[in-house]
């Protein structure tokens, strides 16, 4: 009776050494201090701050990984002084830099001009003292309180102080910026029609209008809509990062009225205001298709004037933006015909996933997921029609909003970047279930064919 308590007695007490033994590292931390200030680094995904670091990658130490992902969000060389201790599963290290950091007097803004990621994960760095950070803007909370005590054990760093960093502006942009300045001083930092034209031209807001318009649009019209924009944010994501332009607060961090991230030439706000609403307006009015271009260009402006007071554009960014948009919005009639094929849909996801390898863009991949879940979701054989068009609308819209709502809490609820960016491209894909077929089969359950009644003939896409 007691043979089998013993054997699984014996096996727990064999196994212990192994549960006892310490988990091996996953992530890697720099410390770099200078007096009581840390250098800490605004995440992208959920904008809040913490330590320059991340995940350990196959093949590397944590030492390396540590020095590597300081590098990869600064642009800062650093050296390991000494091992600081394990915060959860990141190994924390006290690190010094081989060249100064180049930070702005008074504010304590890092620049971030030669940093490698600086047009992905990572929105903004500062000298800061732990103390002084707010706890809202903490990514990782306790990370900096657990850190306090273990300041006194890490060296200076050097730090060259600057006014700005306007002195590595090409030519044009330091044109520009004083022309920035004085918009922004004649403005004011609150203006309620710059914010309302800024937000006419900000993708979330154009997706949100596809719902909304879904049942005076009719299908066909909402995925042509949604064609011409996922191939004209695809060109404008390959064009910054072939570019690689600063933007205004990269140059004079006080011009910065809203935080974003990436690079700035050109204004993706101002080419999707001059193609979104000269299409929505063409259709409005289809007989005067030219006043529906002057009047998308009067939208278009407002929205680049939007962009250069709120210090995240140079006028140069929004031209060029502009005439992207207004390129395709001209050569809409010849793309039209596309949108209701495979291959174009299929060649825009291959490029945009191929591009977001490559390149490791979160945008790039959200645009391959949702152009490629467009086309499956529009393979399917459900009924597409607007017999009842407010309820179409209220559906479409009410989805869309959870679903966006969803991906706005995934930053609040995780710490992660890898796991909300995975959370974040799911969602992306069942946007594009939702709009292309769940929303209408949902309807199709209270149609009166459904009921027993003669189904009326409608249109489907493919």
């Amino acid at each position: 009776m007691l043979r089998y308590p013993c054997c699984l007695l014996l096996a727990l007490m064999l196994a212990t050494p192994l549960w006892a033994a310490p988990s091996k590292a996953r992530g890697a931390v720099c410390v770099i201090k200078q007096q009581d200030k840390v250098l800490l680094v605004q995440d992208r995904v959920s904008s809040r701050y913490s330590l320059t670091g991340g995940y350990i990658d196959p093949g590397e130490t944590p030492p390396q990984a540590a020095l590597r992902e300081l590098f990869e969000e600064t642009g800062l060389a650093g050296r390991i002084i000494a091992p600081l201790g394990r915060w959860q599963s990141a190994d924390i290290y006290a690190c010094q830099t081989l060249t100064p950091i180049v930070a702005q007097q008074g504010s304590g803004a890092v620049s971030l001009l030669h940093a490698p990621n600086r047009d992905g994960e990572v929105l903004s760095a500062l000298l800061i003292s732990p103390s002084a950070l707010p706890h809202v803007l903490r990514r990782f909370p306790a990370q900096l309180d657990w850190l306090i005590p273990q300041l006194p054990r890490i060296p200076d760093s050097e730090v060259s102080w600057r006014t700005d960093f306007s002195a590595e502006a090409n030519a044009l942009h330091r044109q520009e910026l004083p022309l920035i300045r004085q918009l922004q001083a004649r403005l004011g930092p609150h203006n309620l029609w710059l914010q309302l034209a800024n937000l006419a031209g900000s993708a979330p807001f154009m997706l949100l209008l596809v719902p909304l318009l879904l049942p005076l649009l009719g299908w066909h019209r909402a995925l042509q809509l949604l064609f011409v924009m996922l191939w004209l944010s695809l060109l404008v994501q390959l064009t910054k990062m072939g570019i690689g332009w600063p933007r205004p607060f990269n140059f004079q961090p006080e011009l910065a009225l809203r935080a974003v991230s990436g690079f700035g030439m050109p204004s993706g706000h101002s080419a999707t205001a001059m193609l979104g609403w000269g299409l929505l307006l063409g259709w409005a009015w289809p007989g005067r298709r030219w006043l529906a271009i002057c009047l998308a260009l009067l939208l278009a402006s407002a929205t680049g004037l939007a962009r250069v007071w709120l210090g995240v554009h140079f006028i140069s960014d929004v031209v060029a933006g502009m005439l992207l948009g207004l390129g395709l919005l001209l050569l809409f009639p010849w793309l039209q015909p596309l949108a209701s094929r495979q291959l174009p849909w299929l060649l825009l996801a291959s490029l945009a996933g191929v591009a977001a390898a490559v390149l490791q863009s979160p945008a790039l991949a959200a645009i391959g997921i949702l152009s490629l879940t467009l086309l499956l979701g529009s393979r399917s054989r459900v009924e597409r029609s607007r017999r009842r068009p407010w309820l179409t609308g209220f559906v479409a819209l009410a989805g869309c909003l959870l679903l966006g709502l969803l991906s706005a809490s995934l930053p609040l609820l995780i710490t992660s970047s890898l796991l909300i960016l995975t959370g974040q491209g799911i969602l992306y894909g069942l946007l594009g279930l939702w709009l292309s077929s769940g929303l209408w089969w949902l309807i199709s359950l209270t149609d009166d064919h459904n009921r027993g009644a003669t189904p009326r003939k409608e249109y489907n896409d493919y």
